[in-house]
């Protein structure tokens, strides 16, 4: 019996938890297409979307390499930082 009320009091007391709210290191478009609709684009639009979202991703890559490389005192690749 001593259980049954230590799990009731443990559900009461995790029930209540606020919601986790939603975070991410990539920032989403707030212009995002339907879902389905990349059957009716042209192939050349999907490319161009294909490859704009590949290049968003390797830039928020390298922004989260130099800043780590920046915190921890390494030196930064030319590539990294820009340096032509």
């Amino acid at each position: 019996m001593t259980t049954v009320h230590e799990l009731a009091d443990a559900g009461k007391r995790f029930s209540n938890l606020p919601p986790v709210p939603k975070t991410s290191d990539v920032e989403t478009p707030a212009d995002r297409p339907e879902p389905g609709s990349a059957i009716f684009a042209s192939p050349e639009q999907m490319r161009h979307d294909y490859l704009t979202a590949k290049a968003s991703r390797q830039e928020v890559r390298r922004q989260k390499r130099v800043k780590r490389k920046a915190e921890r005192g390494q030196p930064q690749s030319l590539h990294d930082i820009e340096f032509r």
